[in-house]
């Protein structure tokens, strides 16, 4: 596997260190529909982070679902200077909605500690098979704590909806397909 064919998780090496090293609290993000899981909290003792999805066309068509990871602030300034080419696109079809001022996310209070145990930090890169190409898309985090159960923080291939799981099984069947590196590993052969 080289650089040049993953779709890599986009977020800075820091904040891959920062998770494998102290993740403390965790926890969804629910839309409207409860069961559907828009982001993730990933909360460490020095910053706030929410996990989502992206969409990345690739070349041949393939649509690519890599994982985000943005601090809170860095979500809010991205999320401010989004907001004038949204509003543009609603003013240009007449929608008449206005947009509220973004606000900085701040996680629930009642997000789940992660187990006080060491644990150990993967990198998911799913792979794809198509005709023309094998892509890998770098697309969830797996936790794996000394005691208790393992955590997965991923995203879904078919939609923009995140994963988040302690269930064995459910975590088995996303790995399948999955090529699984060490955070370290992942950091050396992709962020150098």
């Amino acid at each position: 596997m080289s650089a040049d064919d993953v779709v890599k998780l986009e977020c800075r090496a820091e904040t891959i260190q920062a998770l494998a090293a102290g993740l403390e609290r965790f926890g969804p993000v629910y839309a409207d529909a409860e069961w559907l899981v828009s982001a993730v909290w990933l909360c460490t003792s020095t910053a706030d982070y929410l996990a989502s999805s992206a969409t990345k066309v690739l070349a041949d068509g393939y649509i690519a679902r890599p994982l985000v990871i943005d601090r809170a602030d860095e979500f809010l300034r991205q999320l401010k200077a989004d907001l004038p080419d949204i509003s543009g696109r609603l003013t240009a079809r007449q929608s008449g909605l206005q947009l509220p001022e973004p606000e900085r996310p701040i996680p629930p209070p009642d997000l789940q500690p992660s187990p006080r145990a060491d644990y150990s930090t993967d990198v998911l890169v799913r792979r794809s098979e198509r005709a023309s190409a094998v892509h890998r898309v770098a697309c969830a985090l797996l936790f794996g704590f000394d005691e208790g159960t393992p955590l997965l923080i991923g995203t879904d291939p078919a939609t923009l909806a995140m994963v988040i799981s302690t269930d064995r099984p459910l975590i088995d069947r996303y790995v399948t397909g999955c090529e699984v590196l060490a955070a370290d590993d992942y950091l050396r052969l992709y962020c150098a």
